[in-house]
C-alpha cells in the first residue's frame, strides 16, 4: 500500500463498488483510513520465500483465528513456468506456492478449522 495514492485507489475502488487489498497493519502503521473499503478482515503476506510450506500456511489461518477474523486474504503468486516466468527470479518458489496451494491435505486442513476457499468475489 503506497500511503500517497491508497486514498485515490480506495476512492474508486468503493465508487466502483469493488472490493480491494488492505493490509490493515500498514494502513494503521501509515495512519491511511480504510473506512468504506470492502477487504478481507485479516491479511498475511508471509506466504513467500524459502519458508513456504502447508505449515506456514496453518500457523497463518491459526493467528487470523485468533484475532476472531471472519476472512483472510494470503498474499501469493502460485505459478506455472513458461518462458517468460523462467526469466523471474522468483520462478520455482512460485512452483513450491502452487504445489503447496493445491495440496489436497491442506485444503482439507483449511476446512477443518472453519474457513472456506473463495476469491474476492466472495466479499
Amino acid at each position: 500500500m503506497i500511503p500517497e495514492i491508497f486514498p485515490l485507489v480506495a476512492a474508486f475502488a468503493n465508487a466502483r463498488g469493488i472490493p480491494l487489498r488492505a493490509d490493515r497493519a500498514a494502513a494503521a502503521r501509515d495512519n491511511l483510513s480504510l473506512s468504506g473499503v470492502r477487504s478481507t478482515e485479516g491479511f498475511s503476506g508471509e506466504f513467500y520465500g524459502d519458508a513456504v510450506s502447508e505449515d506456514l500456511l496453518l500457523t497463518s489461518i491459526d493467528a487470523s483465528a485468533q484475532r476472531r477474523e471472519k476472512s483472510l486474504e494470503v498474499m501469493c503468486h502460485p505459478s506455472f513456468v513458461d518462458n517468460t516466468l523462467l526469466k523471474s527470479s522468483y520462478c520455482y518458489p512460485r512452483l513450491a506456492e502452487l504445489e503447496v496451494l493445491t495440496s489436497p491435505a491442506l485444503k482439507f486442513a483449511i476446512a477443518e478449522r472453519g474457513y472456506r476457499l473463495g476469491t474476492f468475489r466472495d466479499i
